[in-house]
């Protein structure tokens, strides 16, 4: 309710025919929010270290380790799951692995032996605030002899 009220005030005050300061009060409240959304955990990006076909990261048979990168801005943590491909699947998820440390960069490196994928991986993406999270998913999948 606040930030519509913040919209509608904007709004009125930008279209008076008059030219009237914007209230202290009001850039206060819009700088605050600006800063609030400037600081909430972002995935900008997500890939591996294999090769991508139609919306498909693709295992090849002779592979056992792959590596996941993560672009991310206002993280502290980021989280590594894979989960069964298909829907409401999430509560089906295993961690496979996790980044605390971003100065090199946010991404996992999995050995997973020989397994066979359909699956998702998402990654989980925990704010510097405390408070926001940011989930992305990459489709992976075994390529058939």
């Amino acid at each position: 309710m606040g930030i519509k009220l913040l919209l509608v005030m904007l709004l009125l005050v930008a279209c008076s025919s008059t030219e009237q300061p914007v209230p202290s009060e009001v850039m206060a409240t819009v700088d605050a929010q600006k800063e609030l959304v400037d600081l909430q955990a972002k995935i900008l990006k997500v890939s591996t270290d294999l090769s991508y076909e139609t919306n498909w990261w693709v295992v090849p048979q002779d592979i056992d380790t792959m590596t996941i990168y993560v672009e991310a801005e206002n993280v502290d943590t980021v989280l590594f799951w894979i989960a069964p491909k298909g829907t409401e699947t999430w509560k089906e998820r295993e961690l496979i692995g996790y980044d605390i440390d971003g100065s090199d960069g946010w991404s996992l490196t999995w050995k997973f032996g020989d397994r066979q994928f359909h699956d998702h991986i998402a990654v989980q993406a925990l704010g510097t605030d405390g408070l926001t999270q940011a989930k992305e998913s990459i489709s992976v999948h075994t390529l058939e002899e």
